[in-house]
Order: C-alpha cells, then sequence, then structure tokens
C-alpha cells in the first residue's frame, strides 16, 4: 500500500544523569509509567521480552482504544542514542522509526525524541494534523517521563466512565481565543478575575465551575474556549464585564474522569477522543465539549484533583 511519510520530533531537559534517563527510556518495563499511550488504556494488553538496554528488547500491545503493534530496540549507543522499529497493526497498518538522542545541557540531560512515520495514502488529507497529534502526544510522554525520573511517579490517573445523561444548566463566562501554550495561565486569570467578581457582590455563587472547548486547533495552536461558573438554576445576573451568559439543554454525553493535576489533563482529553473515534460517537454541533472542575487545586493534595470530561452527543 503506498503511504505518505511525516515526522514530529520533541525535546525536554531532565535533573538527572544521562546514565539513569538512558536506562530507563531503554528499560519497556518502565513505559507504563509514562507512556502517553498506555494511560489511556491501562487494561490494554502488554507483553515485553529480551532484555532491558540490549537490542532486541520488545513491547508489544493490544487493546481496544490504542490499538495494536509492537516496538523493537534496534539500535543502541550506550548513554547517546537509542533506535526503535515501531510497527502498528490496528487501527491500520504502518512502519515508523523512533529515534531518542541524550545530550547534556546545563547540567541536565536532553531528551530529544524523533520519530519518522507514513500513514496510507488514502488518509493524505490527515498527515499535517497526524504530525500535530503524536507531537502533542510526545509532549505528554516527555512531560510525564521527567516528573517519573524526578519524583518516582506520575500523578496522573484516567478512567472511563462511558455514557451519562446531563441535566442542563445555566452558565456566565469569560469567552476567548489564546495560544494552546498559554491555555492554562489564560483560564487561571480567568477565574481569578470572576472570583473578583462575586467576593465583590456581582456574580453569584456557582454550582461548579466548568470551561467550554469550542474549537481546538493542534496545528495551528489556537484555542476558542469559555470558562466560567455553572448553575442548576437560572441566575438571573446582567452579562456585562465582558461575560457571556447561556444555558445548556438536557443532553447526553460520553464521559472520562481524570484525578491528577491540570498539566496532565490531556491524558484524559486524548483518551475521550480516542473513545469517540473507536466507538464512533456523534458529537453534538450545538454543545461544545467541556470539562467541569469538581475538586479545585489547593483544596486536595494534586493527586486527587478531579475533574470530569464531557462529550456531548447527537
Amino acid at each position: 500500500m503506498f503511504s505518505l511519510p511525516f515526522t514530529v520530533k520533541r525535546s525536554i531537559d531532565i535533573e538527572k544523569p544521562v546514565e539513569e534517563v538512558f536506562a530507563a527510556i531503554a528499560d519497556f518495563n518502565t513505559w507504563k509509567a509514562w507512556s502517553p499511550w498506555l494511560c489511556q488504556e491501562p487494561e490494554a494488553r502488554v507483553d515485553i521480552s529480551g532484555s532491558p538496554g540490549f537490542e532486541g528488547h520488545e513491547q508489544r500491545w493490544d487493546g481496544k482504544r490504542i490499538g495494536a503493534g509492537h516496538m523493537k530496540l534496534t539500535e543502541l549507543d550506550r548513554n547517546k542514542k537509542l533506535g526503535y522499529a515501531l510497527n502498528f497493526l490496528k487501527p491500520w497498518k504502518s512502519r515508523s522509526t523512533v529515534v531518542f538522542d541524550f545530550g547534556e545541557k546545563n547540567g541536565k540531560t536532553e531528551v530529544v525524541w524523533y520519530m519518522s512515520g507514513t500513514v496510507p495514502i488514502f488518509l493524505f488529507f490527515i498527515r499535517t494534523m497526524m504530525s500535530a497529534l503524536v507531537g502533542s502526544d510526545y509532549e505528554r510522554g516527555l512531560a510525564m517521563f521527567k516528573e517519573y525520573l524526578e519524583t518516582g511517579q506520575v500523578n496522573t490517573r484516567v478512567s472511563v466512565e462511558g455514557m451519562v445523561e446531563r441535566p442542563g444548566f445555566f452558565y456566565t463566562g469569560r469567552h476567548r481565543v489564546c495560544g494552546t501554550p498559554e491555555v492554562g495561565q489564560a483560564m487561571e486569570s480567568d477565574f481569578e478575575f470572576l472570583e473578583k467578581l462575586k467576593a465583590d457582590g456581582k456574580l453569584q455563587a456557582p454550582d461548579f465551575n466548568f470551561s467550554f472547548y469550542h474549537k481546538y486547533d493542534f496545528v495551528k495552536k489556537s484555542c476558542e474556549y469559555t470558562s466560567g461558573y455553572g448553575y442548576s438554576a437560572n441566575p438571573d445576573q446582567p452579562a456585562g464585564q465582558d461575560l457571556k451568559t447561556g444555558r445548556v439543554e438536557p443532553h447526553q454525553g460520553f464521559m472520562v474522569r481524570h484525578l491528577g493535576p491540570y498539566r496532565h489533563l490531556g491524558n484524559a482529553w486524548s483518551t475521550a477522543m480516542s473513545c469517540q473515534r473507536s466507538l464512533k460517537l456523534k458529537l453534538s454541533k450545538s454543545i461544545p465539549m467541556y470539562e467541569i472542575y469538581k475538586t479545585l487545586p489547593g483544596q486536595v493534595d494534586e493527586a486527587q484533583v478531579d475533574t470530569e470530561i464531557y462529550l456531548p452527543l447527537k
């Protein structure tokens, strides 16, 4: 089958000796702790064979959401370079070359993660998107790998709750467009603004905090969202203050829960979108995807920050 190439490159600095960093990536037994794909489906079957840190070391996986495939260590230059042959079997067949380069940078270990892959020619229209999505996966994976080595654990846990019936709600919030790297900081600023209005008596205390995602463009790195307060009953308060108000009708949604800090929330969103594709769920055109913050940072330990993600369905 004819295919089209795409490439991905991401890097991160880790405060550990290169020997330790190299050994961890060269051992597939560590990947369950930080892999951006295995965290989406912890129950997927994973088989590991061969000696860690030596050519021929291999990992095979088979899951309902993450598909099936295998990866084998084929090139090794100790503490400098690792090369893998990556083969996907499902949802479609493809072959890729994966390389990790290691080097010292300002007293830290720099890890550079490369991928040279292909997509079937009949999927030519998603090649650019594929590069962006895999790049996002690599960013999530490297962030978790850094946390795993530097702290000994990764505080992220995803659970798929499935279909739920969601009640309608009213909302008041701030709407904006910003670059994806700035989303977290922008949302924090939005909620500080809302909290100030609430403290001044200009906004009613909410039943919950939430964020709509109207558009999220991985290629252009742009996000359009609304973050705000949700109410079960109409708060009957004026918009003003550059706020957007409205009502969401009762609807059916697909729910995924994340326990852990917001920096790892992408794991839950990636899981939700994988479920949407594998189950062929049809998303609502009138209600945007959204997340509800059940507990907030500062109120609980970061491992217990509870966020619900909803994909409204037709």
